[in-house]
């Protein structure tokens, strides 16, 4: 196997362009690389990451099967591939990977994370927490690993764990968005909205284009069924995005205006969930989809408008 030459044009702009997310560009870049260097694993291992950041699953996995056959103990192609394979909904498949990266480097954090991450998924959250203190074991002060165990014990509704590993964060970095937004919903969970807004605005204080503050904010609005305000947190969040898609908010979009019975402006939300997402959540919007045209049916025009 011939090494990577790194300052090969083609290979190092198919890097840069990953660094800078554009991901079409990348695929281009390493594809030229690939033709005069058929056996790159590291080519095939960033094309298969550009793919992966295009919700491209099958594309991507196909990229790391080729990189595995020249290098097999690739543990950055292995992790890789997990997430894809947990993000395309295959999470018993994600563990697997994971575990054969774990095999070639125990020390992987990217992988226990990652496996983690898909026992989470499969609510499997005593795996889940075992994994991450195995993290938190080699490197206590990983914020990723902070943040996933708090996460599995907001889910486990183990609040009062799930707020100590935020705090922990927070001792580590004041202003860590992820840490105060995973607090906000944890009160959520706990049914103190209050103390969830607070956490919320906190985020938009730092930074008011975070658009997880505004689906958080959106969600707390439309628990308490006001509907109308959780509608403009929805559209805020939209005008910032410009164009790009996010599932939460889009979700929370499409279910605050069946709500509101905007039926027909409901529906194509929940059809570009349908189009964009795999797995779970693709059925997911399925099932919606049906639901809201019930919903339609069931009312008469004039209360749609």
């Amino acid at each position: 196997m011939k090494p990577i030459d790194k300052n090969n044009y083609s290979y190092k702009k198919g890097q840069e362009y990953l660094d800078i997310g554009e991901y079409v560009e990348a695929i281009k870049e390493f594809d030229q690389y690939i033709k005069q260097h058929k056996d790159s694993w590291k080519s095939y291992n960033g094309k298969g990451y550009a793919f992966q950041k295009l919700g491209k699953y099958a594309e991507a996995i196909e990229c790391f099967d080729v990189a595995l056959k020249y290098n097999p103990t690739a543990v950055e192609v292995l992790n890789n591939k997990g997430v894809t394979l947990s993000l395309k909904g295959l999470y018993n498949d994600a563990v697997d990977c994971f575990n054969k990266s774990l095999s070639n480097n125990a020390q992987s954090i990217e992988a226990l994370n990652g496996r983690a991450i898909a026992y989470q998924n499969l609510l499997k959250y005593k795996e889940a927490v075992e994994t991450l203190q195995e993290a938190i074991a080699i490197e206590p002060d990983n914020t990723q690993t902070l943040l996933s165990i708090a996460v599995t014990f907001q889910k486990m509704e183990n609040f009062a764990q799930a707020i100590a590993y935020f705090n922990k964060i927070l001792e580590l970095d004041k202003k860590n968005i992820k840490a105060i937004s995973g607090r906000g919903v944890t009160y959520q969970l706990m049914g103190d909205n209050d103390e969830a807004l607070k956490c919320f605005s906190k985020i938009l204080k730092i930074d008011k284009n975070e658009i997880q503050a505004w689906v958080s904010i959106g969600y707390v609005y439309q628990k308490a069924e006001r509907y109308t305000d959780a509608l403009k947190c929805y559209i805020k969040g939209r005008k910032i995005l410009n164009g790009k898609y996010h599932h939460k908010l889009f979700d929370g979009l499409a279910s605050c205006l069946a709500k509101l019975k905007k039926f027909d402006d409901s529906l194509k939300i929940y059809q570009v969930i349908f189009q964009r997402e795999q797995g779970r959540k693709k059925w997911a919007a399925q099932r919606s989809i049906k639901f809201v045209n019930r919903l339609k049916r069931k009312i008469p025009i004039e209360e749609q408008n």
